[in-house]
């Protein structure tokens, strides 16, 4: 098994891009707002979460170093071998535009047997729940089809809310979301 440093760290890349269909950027294009909510034990305190950009971007990146699981579990940042994070991305959508796709993608490591889940939130409405049981370097995307949460088309300020964990499942293993998630939306002109 291999040796993890005590500060394990994450960035969660979050970016925006244009919907086909909405070409010529006539309207402000749809983007995060500030402030971001993490709470968990992956994510425990202000001093375990760094955000790194700044409100009202299309890109927000946040550096995790507790987000980890092991068994047994000295060998996590964590010292668990369970642990989660939650966290709120306000989403800005001005009148007139609909967001019509949304995918993410976590990357990360895990051996042994492992697990990573994650649910997602938009505006109240929840998407099913997605798990996956990640060997090496993983990279997984979950497909998130036609968000509809944003369909009224008057616009607003939509809170996107992730709920994730990690586990170890077995003696020895380990598991971290420890590269890139990536959050893609596309919109549209409303129709």
């Amino acid at each position: 098994m291999k040796k993890y440093a005590i500060f394990l760290a994450a960035s969660v890349g979050i970016a925006l891009v244009a919907g086909s269909t909405f070409a010529h950027h006539s309207h402000p294009p749809v983007y995060f707002k500030a402030p971001i909510k993490f709470r968990g034990t992956g994510c425990p305190g202000p001093n375990s979460v760094t955000v790194s950009s700044g409100a009202n971007t299309d890109t927000i990146t946040v550096m995790f170093d507790q987000f980890d699981a092991a068994k047994p579990k000295n060998n996590a940042a964590s010292k668990m071998m369970r642990t989660s994070c939650s966290f709120v991305v306000p989403v800005k959508v001005p009148p007139g535009i609909q967001v019509s796709h949304l995918t993410a993608d976590w990357r990360g490591f895990a051996e042994g047997k492992t697990k990573l889940h994650r649910e997602y939130f938009i505006a109240g409405k929840r998407v099913p729940s997605v798990d996956d049981f990640p060997k090496g370097d993983y990279t997984l995307r979950d497909n998130l089809a036609h968000a509809t949460w944003a369909n009224s088309c008057n616009g607003g300020v939509f809170p996107m809310r992730i709920n994730s964990s990690v586990q170890a499942m077995s003696q020895p293993s380990y598991i971290a979301v420890d590269k890139i998630l990536t959050f893609r939306m596309k919109w549209r002109k409303c129709r």
